[in-house]
């Protein structure tokens, strides 16, 4: 079952260079909430909208892993590096799907600006590369990402992604392979002080239609929370829990997709600081 599931999965990917989107949102907590991420803030805004780590005072560090379908081959992992400077914020990532005989990496530069209360900026150089193994060898591309976040009231936050608009192809790739174009628009609502709503939609190019993500937080104690979310193509139910303290926070969440199962996530981030 397992060779049968990684070979489905390696024909979607020769046939659709990313196919399985190393472009995810990243973190438990998204993980949690439907994946909703664009109007987060904090280390993982780096690799979900760079423009969320703005505001970050502390040199912070994260882990991320993933795993779906209860199958090592089918692993996401992640890491994440932010350093706060006088000119704003700097950033490093590192995203990674597969095993050895298939992979797909993306690494990630970015830097932040805070311009205000109504703007923060983010932009990231990413570096792509699909390894297909020694038979087909490696393909690789350089593309960038930018976001905006606003901080509309106290309450209302919006932000908007979108990763390499200006349409890269692999190079090395026999057809020239195009990556996709990915477009996220969305908002977090603070309804009290303990409960958090947001919402955002996305459009892949590679993919038919757009996906639709919401999410909850609610802090039932001090420092321990609750989430759960949904999301729509592809159809998932989610839910997870945080708890933090003062140098670290770490989150973990499940999801269950309408059609393959079940898959776990955890996340570690540590505050080591200013």
């Amino acid at each position: 079952m397992k060779k049968i599931l990684l070979t489905v999965i390696l024909y979607l990917s020769l046939s659709n260079a990313f196919a399985y989107d190393i472009l995810q949102s990243v973190g438990g907590r998204a993980a949690a909430m439907g994946g909703t991420a664009v109007a987060s803030r904090g280390l993982w805004a780096l690799q979900n909208n760079p423009a969320g780590m703005a505001n970050l005072d502390q040199f912070s560090f994260g882990l991320y892993y993933e795993n779906h379908w209860m199958l090592k081959e089918t692993a996401f992992k992640s890491a994440a590096l932010a350093i706060p400077v006088k000119f704003g914020c700097l950033g490093v990532s590192f995203n990674q799907f597969g095993s050895s005989k298939y992979s797909e990496n993306k690494f990630g530069l970015a830097y932040a600006k805070d311009f205000g209360q109504y703007l923060q900026i983010g932009l990231q150089l990413d570096y792509m590369l699909l390894n297909i193994g020694s038979d087909y060898g490696k393909q690789s591309a350089v593309t960038f990402e930018l976001g905006i976040q606003s901080q509309v009231t106290d309450k209302l936050r919006l932000g908007t992604y979108i990763f390499n608009p200006v349409n890269i192809a692999l190079r090395q790739s026999i057809n020239q392979e195009r990556m996709p174009i990915v477009f996220r628009f969305g908002m977090a609502y603070q309804f009290t002080k303990d409960f958090v709503g947001q919402c955002e939609i996305e459009k892949n190019t590679d993919h038919e239609g757009v996906s639709l993500r919401g999410g909850l937080e609610y802090e039932a104690l001090k420092d321990f929370y609750l989430r759960a979310g949904l999301q729509t193509n592809p159809g998932l139910l989610t839910f997870g829990l945080g708890y933090e303290i003062k140098f670290a926070r770490i989150d973990v969440a499940a999801q269950l997709h309408e059609a393959l199962g079940a898959a776990v996530q955890i996340g570690m981030i540590f505050n080591i600081g200013k």
